[in-house]
């Protein structure tokens, strides 16, 4: 802390994303079947285990944060080192295709985020933040056709790599208004980042009263919102 208002910080962390239970005893998938030999998935589990291993990162974070009465501000740095990344694919032959898990080895991260928030009048808090992010997979790479195809230095999947994020909220009293938008940049869905997904934006308006206390009801609110509030058509959930 310096000058009373503001902070610097910085992080540094390793972790281990352990396999999914549920991942690991459904069926239908490549790790079904780890106690029925008569399951198909079962000789994929047994090729697999040689070479997965739980993915592992180093993270690394540096940033700022200001604080006063009128403006709050932060900016931070970050980079992660992904070890034994995960990707999820289609494999097999055209007419017997089944998922599959595989070691893509290393993924680079950098990325940077910043946020302001300004209150010019009681009650009213108008925030804005920026996001970016640069994952790219290293010396990697996919089988595809018999062969193998590189993906180094190809974007994540389906990871936007620039977000914009807008809030405007207004409390009167017991009243508060919300209205919030959010961009979210083009996706790459295949690994080779020759398809994309749009980008799109999406905005909601919220209003909320707080009765307070109503006879023998404790804290009695109301609210109204209205999601997707332009209509926007776009793709949400991919897999």
């Amino acid at each position: 802390h310096f000058l009373n208002q503001h902070e610097v910080y910085f992080d540094i962390a390793e972790n281990m994303r352990a396999y999914d239970y549920g991942a690991q005893s459904g069926s239908g998938n490549p790790w079904g079947g780890l106690g029925s030999s008569a399951n198909p998935a079962q000789s994929v589990f047994n090729a697999n285990k040689q070479t997965l291993r739980p993915e592992r990162t180093w993270n690394y974070v540096v940033g700022y944060r200001f604080n006063s009465h009128f403006f709050s501000g932060s900016a931070d740095f970050y980079h992660t080192d992904y070890y034994n990344r995960l990707a999820a694919i289609t494999s097999g032959s055209t007419g017997n295709t089944y998922s599959a898990f595989m070691n893509v080895g290393r993924e680079t991260m950098n990325g940077a985020d910043v946020a302001g928030t300004i209150r010019p009048l009681p009650g009213l808090a108008i925030t804005n933040s920026f996001s970016w992010n640069d994952a790219t997979y290293q010396d990697s790479h996919l089988p595809y056709n018999g062969a193998y195809i590189s993906i180094k230095g190809k974007q994540q999947v389906y990871y936007p790599k620039f977000m914009y994020k807008a809030n405007v909220t207004y409390t009167w009293k017991r009243a508060t208004f919300n209205f919030n938008t959010t961009y979210t940049s083009a996706r790459y869905m295949t690994y080779t980042n020759d398809e994309k997904i749009p980008a799109y934006w999406t905005s909601n308006l919220n209003a909320t009263y707080d009765f307070g206390k109503i006879g023998f009801v404790q804290n009695f609110q109301t609210s109204f919102g209205v999601t997707n509030l332009f209509n926007q058509v776009y793709i949400g959930g991919v897999y």
